[in-house]
């Protein structure tokens, strides 16, 4: 069960709740006049949640050059195989180099 607290409880014992969130897999949420402003999670569990979002970025990236790569193909219908092939392979080199450089997805070896 998550455990919520508010903005002055967590400033009055946030060594208290640093030391249950290292403990516990459940998040602390900490509200400002009874809204939601912030979660509190161990490290462990802040890793766990960046690896799921590196996953889902790689997926989409993934996704985004196969589409790429279909809309090169449908468009290089009347292009010889080598040559076809060698345009979609640079787009494709384009499109996975833009995405690393704005740092939506991380390849590995980089």
């Amino acid at each position: 069960m998550r455990k919520t607290v508010s903005a002055t409880e967590a400033k009055v014992h946030l060594g208290a709740m640093l030391e249950w969130a290292a403990n516990h897999p459940e998040a602390v949420v900490i509200e400002s006049r009874g809204r939601p402003r912030a979660v509190l999670l161990s490290f462990e569990e802040y890793q766990k949640l960046e690896q799921a979002r590196q996953a889902v970025r790689k997926q989409e990236a993934l996704q985004r050059l196969e589409a790429l790569a279909d809309r090169v193909a449908a468009r290089g219908a009347g292009l010889e195989g080598h040559d076809a092939e060698a345009v979609a392979d640079r787009l494709v080199r384009e499109a996975a180099e833009g995405l690393a450089r704005s740092g939506r997805v991380r390849f590995r070896g980089r």
